[in-house]
């Protein structure tokens, strides 16, 4: 069988642009902004067309996500700074804060316990939870200064201390105690500081949404433009995009005459293009096909644009396209109609991207399950007998949840997902000019916070103790080896050796490769294919 030809770098869409980004972002507009946030045409940074020519080296047509992202940045600059100018202020100003959510009706399921050497005061699990009264601190209740964006170390220990026992209390099921704890959190921590700190703001929005709410709004205004600067900046999209088609590349076999591709969550079809230059090249003809799900999660994206802008990028490439969207039972039933016509040559692919952080959308673990289960019956059915093999499963993965399976408790569960998400926020500070601290609080507000919760942690908790773990081998699946030459490309991709990003194999399967950062799994993709 002749082995389709695999995209090269350029290629790829921002591919080409990774050293203006991870090296220095050292190209700025007139404004302060970085190119990588602006719509100028003489930009050398990032390009703000993920399918332009400039990205695929052809006279491709503009494929833009936003037509006024300048304007809408320079609007999001100053929308930001008042509303951050304004929560600097309370937070560094010398008034004290006194703790009088501290009422008698907490009393018996908390204590105050003094951990800190600067004898500040704070909600600790102890054996004296489950005394019969509390202490009486009506009458000298501690104080505590709220910390401003250089927090102090001692601060930010505390603030680790009560996470811990915010998992705790959790775990415990201690409702009460827990919100105590959260609120407490909550005094101490802004959307400013330091990486453990901005996971502690967002943890807290659990209880109270306001400042959560309003930078989040503000941040919408902008959501085309931080899109494009969070998927060109950090690798964790481009990586599990990358790994997923080549691999799918690798697998096309030769006699297929339609590549059908069932996408768990289109989005915003960022990871196509460069398959469809591919399958243009070969040319076979592609059906695009995006699962529709009635469960109730707002997506930012509209699948009609979608559509329209992948059709429009089709015509250039003289590529024969489908595009459809259709729930996974008519997706099922439509299939086993077809399997008795003739002739028919088609291929599948079943792309499931979840929990990734640009994707801006949490679907559940049930779906991802019922998707991959719906994948393995397809792939092995009759239908796609006639191709050389049957189809591939590739699996995007960004959520710590499966790396977290064998904790003991919920406890060490939620302190797994914070260090998860303080690493990429801290990969975010450290990847981001500093002087575009509202750009990146935008970005962070839009597609990290969502995925920040106890709630949504504890839910995925209870999950996983049913038995729903997104392992592809549980449903009889069969690994299938990624190259060392992806490997190799994915490496030159992230910067290996240069930075905090690292990428490898996991050796004892051979068909999963992760994205590492400090050593910290970020993204892991595994590629499957039906036992036959």
């Amino acid at each position: 069988m002749m082995q389709p030809e695999l995209l090269d770098q350029s290629s790829w869409p921002f591919y080409n642009v990774i050293d203006s980004t991870f090296d220095e972002l050292a190209t700025f507009d007139g404004y302060g902004f970085p190119s990588i946030l602006t719509t100028t045409e003489d930009s050398s940074g990032l390009s703000s067309d993920p399918f332009s020519s400039t990205i695929f080296q052809g006279e491709f047509v503009q494929y833009p996500f936003c037509d006024d992202s300048q304007q809408v940045m320079l609007s999001m600059r100053s929308n930001l700074s008042t509303e951050l100018g304004i929560l600097e202020n309370i937070l560094n100003d010398d008034d004290i804060v006194r703790m009088d959510y501290i009422t008698g009706e907490s009393e018996g399921s908390f204590s105050l316990e003094q951990i800190s050497t600067d004898g500040e005061y704070f909600l600790c699990p102890s054996a004296s939870m489950i005394s019969e009264s509390s202490p009486d601190i009506s009458s000298n209740q501690p104080h505590v200064t709220l910390p401003g964006e250089d927090m102090e170390i001692n601060n930010l220990q505390s603030v680790d201390h009560l996470l811990k026992a915010y998992g705790e209390a959790l775990e415990k099921d201690e409702r009460e105690l827990a919100q105590v704890i959260l609120r407490r959190i909550s005094e101490k921590v802004s959307p400013i500081g330091e990486s453990l700190e901005r996971v502690a703001f967002f943890l807290s929005q659990d209880i109270d949404q306001n400042q959560g709410d309003y930078l989040k709004l503000e941040s919408s205004k902008n959501f085309e433009a931080a899109f494009q600067a969070f998927y060109q900046s950090f690798p964790e999209g481009k990586f599990a995009h990358y790994a997923a088609n080549s691999a799918i590349l690798e697998a096309m076999p030769d006699d297929a005459k339609t590549i059908h591709i069932v996408d768990f969550h289109m989005g915003e079809g960022v990871q196509w293009p460069p398959m469809m230059e591919a399958i243009a090249r070969q040319r076979k003809t592609l059906r695009l096909t995006s699962i529709k799900w009635e469960e109730n999660v707002p997506s930012p994206w509209s699948f009609e644009e979608t559509k329209r802008r992948l059709h429009k990028h089709a015509r250039v490439l003289g590529l024969n396209l489908k595009v459809e969207e259709m729930g996974i039972e008519d997706l099922v039933s439509e299939t086993r109609k077809m399997q008795n016509m003739d002739g028919r040559r088609e291929w599948w692919v079943f792309n499931c991207m979840f929990l990734l952080p640009h994707m801006g959308i949490s679907r559940s673990r049930t779906l991802a399950m019922e998707f991959l289960n719906v994948a393995k019956e397809l792939v092995s059915s009759s239908i796609n007998c006639r191709t050389s093999n049957r189809g591939i499963i590739t699996f995007g993965d960004g959520d710590p949840c499966e790396k977290l399976k064998h904790c003991l408790g919920f406890g060490s569960f939620f302190e797994g997902h914070v260090e998860h998400y303080q690493a990429l926020l801290e990969s975010l500070r450290m990847n981001f000019p500093p002087h575009l601290k509202e750009a990146r609080i935008a970005i962070e507000c839009l597609f990290v916070a969502p995925y920040i919760s106890s709630v949504s942690w504890l839910q995925k908790w209870v999950k996983m103790r049913e038995g729903y773990h997104l392992q592809a081998e549980e449903l009889g699946l069969e690994g299938r080896r990624l190259s060392q030459e992806t490997l190799a490309e994915a490496k030159e991709m992230v910067k290996e050796g240069e930075g905090s990003y690292g990428v490898r194999i996991v050796e004892e399967t051979g068909n999963e490769m992760v994205l590492e950062w400090k050593g910290i799994t970020m993204a892991r993709v595994s590629i499957w294919t039906d036992k036959y």
